[in-house]
């Protein structure tokens, strides 16, 4: 059977002078990829014996994509460092994935603490150009890639993504019927820690079509618009509150160029696709939906303008992907009854083998029926009479926040250290602008803390996206008759607030 490598390798070799990549508004051809990855994977190669992982400093620029791209040819598995993040949260990651090797384009965004600690670990990649013809495809048992996402504990957990993984979630986009080709343009919206940017510019690379990444700039929503423009991108995947910035400007966007753009990382409210189906007046829009530890998304669901299926004001989620398999459960008891809320658990070919060195999280989040592995996904979910499948809200205390991924128990357990919070709650409030989730962390405390000083202390703990959007103090937390805290109260004070 070919492999995910082999389909790569023949791509990246078959169209020489179409563009991969435009990144920062250059334009690099797949033949400068080829030269580019057959140059990176030479240096892995030569001066790293053995190696199984690396570890890649998420730097946006065309030698980090060559980086992972030679890593994927070569069986070597990459683990996507986001340089913004704490130092203390990307040690251990180092640590825990067991990187022997570091590749970094860009040191400027890097601390001095930081490299000092993992100083012998960097390596560079030789200059020059290097024969396309020394470029190998090598096949082995390690996974693709290693992602990190939010821990209870305080500690990031990793998800390993094996290339079978990764080959049949490929399989499965090939059968939504995307119209990828050549002329295609797709625009890469994400982090590179964030397993969707995989989709974005792996996906594109397997049919000769190009990748547009965004600008460094804080305005993101505004710069994806305006490349869209300019560069008639055709493919979009991104999440819901992307859009959702965008509200405000609807009636002044038209993207007739847009063929399909796809939401996943965060409920799909009805009411935006709905508006927004009439900035892409040409697109097929797609709500696709899937936990990183089942690779990027296992299910499609096309909402036909203003004739799809929701429930509460959310978007069908549709169907699993072809061998992938859902169940609906309370606890370890299948739940049979149609239009009926229950714990979604997925099974299947995308499904992760288990999170790596932390067997206490595998015994928790997996489970076995009959020898078929199950992963609890967290999510409550229904199912109607046609098989179709619909997100109803969280079983615990995660939350989604731009896309991204949060445990609520991991910004509490970090907000309790810090001197002087005697007790530490999050509450989670819709922002009434746009829509968006919001943070609000609630504490109390004998003294009088400074706010900034938390966020401070808090930002050397945890990635920008997880920190507090609001910071209250109060004399007491709220429990109710069964001893729980009362979020309930909780919310209802800091709305009282706002």
């Amino acid at each position: 059977m070919t492999s995910l490598s082999q389909i790569l390798y023949k791509s990246i070799k078959t169209y020489p002078d179409s563009i991969a990549f435009n990144i920062d508004g250059k334009n690099y051809t797949y033949f400068q990829l080829i030269q580019s990855v057959a140059r990176i994977q030479s240096s892995l190669l030569q001066n790293n014996s053995g190696l199984n992982a690396i570890g890649i400093i998420a730097n946006q620029d065309f030698e980090t994509y060559s980086t992972i791209l030679a890593a994927l040819l070569s069986g070597i598995t990459y683990i996507p460092i986001e340089p913004t993040h704490p130092d203390e949260r990307n040690t251990h990651i180092i640590r825990l994935s067991k990187v022997s090797s570091i590749f970094c384009s860009d040191f400027s965004g890097l601390s001095d603490e930081f490299r000092a600690t993992n100083n012998h670990l960097f390596f560079q990649a030789e200059k020059g150009e290097k024969d396309i013809s020394e470029l190998k495809v090598t096949q082995t048992d390690n996974p693709a890639y290693i992602l990190f996402t939010s821990g209870s504990t305080g500690i990031p957990k990793g998800v390993p993504i094996s290339m079978d993984n990764l080959m049949a979630f490929v399989d499965n986009v090939n059968r939504m019927n995307l119209d990828i080709n050549e002329q295609s343009r797709f625009l890469q919206v994400f982090e590179l820690t964030f397993d969707l940017s995989v989709f974005s510019y792996l996906v594109p690379l397997f049919y000769g079509a190009s990748v547009f990444t965004l600008p460094k700039t804080p305005f993101k929503q505004m710069a994806a618009i305006q490349l869209i423009e300019e560069q008639s991108i055709t493919h979009v995947l991104s999440v819901p509150s992307f859009v959702g910035y965008l509200k405000p400007f609807f009636k002044k966007i038209t993207l007739p160029s847009i063929k399909h753009w796809l939401f996943c990382g965060e409920a799909l409210k009805s009411d935006l696709v709905k508006e927004w189906q009439k900035s892409v007046p040409y697109a097929v829009t797609y709500n696709v939906y899937g936990p990183t530890e089942a690779t990027i998304f296992c299910t499609s669901y096309i909402c036909h303008q203003n004739t799809f299926k929701e429930y509460h004001g959310i978007a069908c989620i549709g169907k699993p992907f072809k061998d992938t398999e859902f169940g609906l459960f309370e606890g370890n008891l299948p739940v049979r009854a149609l239009e009926t809320n229950a714990e979604l658990c997925i099974s299947g070919s995308q499904l992760t083998s288990g999170y790596i060195d932390d067997p206490g999280k595998n015994e928790t989040a997996f489970f076995a029926i009959e020898k078929q592995v199950f992963y609890r996904s967290g999510d409550l979910c229904r199912i109607d009479k046609d098989g179709d499948y619909f997100f109803s809200g969280r079983n615990d205390s995660q939350v989604k926040i731009n896309g991204y991924r949060v445990e609520i128990n991991e910004l509490e357990f970090h907000a309790q250290n810090f001197p002087g919070i005697d007790e530490a709650v999050v509450i989670v409030t819709s922002n009434n602008k746009n829509g968006q989730q919001v943070l609000n962390l609630v504490y109390t405390s004998k003294a009088e803390l400074n706010k900034d000083e938390i966020v401070e202390f808090l930002s050397k703990k945890i990635p920008d996206y997880m920190l507090p959007g609001n910071i209250y103090p109060v004399k007491n937390i709220p429990y109710n008759l069964n001893g729980k805290i009362d979020k309930r109260e909780l919310t209802d004070q800091i709305i009282k607030i706002n």
